[in-house]
């Protein structure tokens, strides 16, 4: 390129214009080509990752609204419908009280119909059922056999030999009724006289006003249905449909809920086509009751990513404004730049590939300069917002740790006797997992799954957890609910599913026999088999109500008697070489002592799990 004087160099393209093989191209063309190339490109590129990662996000959060609200439905008919179940027991209870050995008709049938209660019904062993109703009910032939299916099913199944599974009612349903189609299910009681199963009683139960408050909180862009195992479209609530029961129990998430062994839940993008032509997408979500009632929750994509709608509308605004202003500085700019250029060119490239120390040279055209000066000093402002992010990142990362801590700590609190046990299972885990050779991702893994391992302690009874004696049957199987329950709480999160192993199979056993599946050997997660080390050494070497702690040489001496029958060789071998290298004298310097039991009283010897009985051993 030439100078701007007001002549033709001899046998040369005109000043002001670039020469492409034979054809003249304007500058300003040039100019302006390579302005848009620089401002646009790297904003492009911006808005295409932002977009991408923003619907991505998008889509995380809506599914994880979805199943939230999933699951707050189902476990609202739960409760509802357990509730209704344990009061339908206190009137077979009450029917059998006054009915008497011969199974006489109870006085008060008519007394136990109200606006849930549409019928009641009790039919002896060896006679005709005897109703209470409502006088606009009129059964249909669908509930009428599930009444005779479900009480032939209580006569047939030897109830009186097995008391503890005859006082379980039976719940059949849900159905939807009348013309209205409102909700309903039935709910069968054995009744027994002194170990002598005397007929059933059975109710209709609307479950209509339950399911209107469990999806009250539905927003109205979304559509709420209830699902039955056997395929049957019992309510359809919230945003419009056109499709027929059949196309909406086709959805892929319904197959999903339909093929799925036992309660579950999922979500799921999927394509719909619609019955005027074309299709639509969809994002679905899906909760399971416990009687494998799906609650599914769907909405249409279109709604859900508005917001992605309107920020490209703003990015495309954005590009234009910035597409103008690169016409106006190239209107502006003038004389031999085409080297300046370049370089702003370069300094754009590596600001879009993160190189933020990167600055232009100095021009000695004003405007050039000044734009220069401009890409430096964001160049700057981008190396410090990227620093206050990493900054932040730190930050978020250490008030999760903390979070987590103070969770482990807050779950410990609720027994004194354990306090500041997740702690220092915790810190024996991670001694053992660096021992073992952990990254540093996996050993951040095995810190919070340790932390964590008990909170599913949260949800077992207090009387259970603070019990100064050996545990019954039936609270040691409460008690063993908690790794189950643990993992069921910190599931719902979806970038916590690598801490899961570890809280859900850290009582399982080398050998097998653990809980809460049975596995065995290389089946049980390794994160897992060194918590269980963790968690019973600490066990061992702490007091408890129910236990006197180990001299510190005889629980390691018991957790080497327990290699290859409770837990991994390869762990308990890191445990030793850990131990002998007092790399545990620290956290065992930091044990509480604050009870020891008297001779005589249960001294069981591991974790909660061991306090069935005041003879259980670790290897038992």
């Amino acid at each position: 390129m030439t100078r701007g004087h007001d002549h033709r160099t001899a046998g040369g393209p005109a000043i002001g214009s670039f020469s492409l093989r034979g054809m003249r191209v304007p500058l300003f063309l040039v100019l302006l080509g390579s302005v848009l190339l620089v401002t646009l490109a790297p904003f492009g590129a911006f808005a295409l990752l932002t977009i991408r990662e923003m619907r991505e996000a998008l889509v995380t959060t809506q599914y994880e609204r979805q199943l939230e609200l999933a699951g707050n439905m189902a476990r609202s008919l739960d409760e509802f419908v357990l509730r209704e179940g344990r009061q339908a027991i206190r009137l077979a209870e009450a029917i059998a009280a006054t009915s008497g050995p011969r199974g006489r008709r109870p006085s008060f049938l008519d007394s136990l119909l109200d606006e849930t209660v549409l019928m009641a019904s009790f039919t002896p062993l060896d006679g005709p059922a005897q109703r209470a109703s409502a006088p606009e009910l009129v059964l249909s032939e669908e509930i009428e056999r599930a009444l005779d299916r479900t009480a032939a099913a209580l006569f047939e199944s030897g109830a009186v030999s097995r008391p503890a599974a005859a006082r379980e009612p039976t719940i059949d349903g849900p159905f939807a009724i009348g013309p209205a189609r409102v909700i309903a299910i039935t709910i069968t009681a054995p009744v027994q006289h002194r170990g002598r199963l005397l007929g059933a009683y059975q109710e209709l139960v609307l479950i209509e006003r339950a399911w209107n408050d469990a999806t009250r909180s539905a927003p109205v862009s979304s559509a709420v249905f209830l699902v039955t195992p056997d395929r049957q479209l019992v309510s359809l609530r919230g945003a419009g449909r056109s499709e027929t029961p059949d196309q909406l129990l086709d959805r892929p998430i319904v197959l999903q809920f339909l093929d799925a062994p036992g309660p579950a839940r999922a979500s799921q993008e999927y394509a719909v086509r619609m019955p005027g032509g074309g299709s639509r997408r969809y994002l679905g979500a899906f909760a399971s009751t416990s009687f494998r009632w799906g609650v599914f929750v769907e909405t249409d994509e279109a709604l859900a990513f508005a917001p992605i709608r309107a920020l490209m509308r703003r990015i495309g605004l954005g590009g234009l404004i910035a597409a103008g202003l690169a016409v106006a500085v190239t209107l502006i700019l003038g004389g031999s730049i085409a080297r300046p250029i370049t370089r702003l060119a370069d300094v754009s490239k590596r600001l879009a590939q993160g190189d933020f120390t990167v600055a232009s040279r100095p021009s000695r055209v004003r405007e050039l300069d000044e734009l220069a000066t401009s890409f430096n000093r964001m160049a700057e402002k981008l190396g410090a917002l990227v620093e206050r992010f990493r900054t932040a990142a730190r930050e978020a990362n250490a008030l999760f740790l903390g979070t987590i801590r103070a969770l482990a700590e807050a779950i410990d609190e609720k027994d004194p006797y354990t306090k500041g046990h997740s702690v220092r299972v915790n810190r024996y885990a991670v001694i053992i997992g660096r021992y073992l050779g952990f990254s540093r991702e996996e050993l951040r893994d095995l810190h919070v799954s340790s932390l964590l391992h008990d909170v599913g302690k949260i949800g077992i009874d207090d009387a259970i957890l603070k019990k100064p004696a050996a545990l019954t049957p039936l609270e040691f199987e409460a008690m063993k609910s908690h790794p189950t329950r643990g993992a069921k709480i910190m599931g719902r999160i979806p970038q916590m599913k690598n801490i899961i192993p570890g809280m859900r199979f850290h009582h399982e056993r080398w050998a097998g026999g653990g809980y809460p599946t049975g596995l065995k050997g290389e089946e049980i997660p390794m994160q897992a088999r060194i918590i269980a080390v963790a968690d019973t050494f600490d066990a061992m070497t702490t007091d408890r109500p129910y236990q006197r702690a180990f001299d510190v040489a005889d629980a390691v001496a018991r957790i080497n008697d327990l290699r290859g029958i409770g837990f991994d060789p390869q762990v308990v071998e890191a445990f030793n070489r850990a131990y002998e290298a007092g790399e545990l004298d620290e956290v065992l310097a930091e044990r509480p002592r604050i009870h020891v039991i008297e001779p005589g009283e249960s001294t069981g010897d591991t974790s909660d799990e061991n306090r069935q009985g005041p003879a259980r051993s670790v290897g038992a």
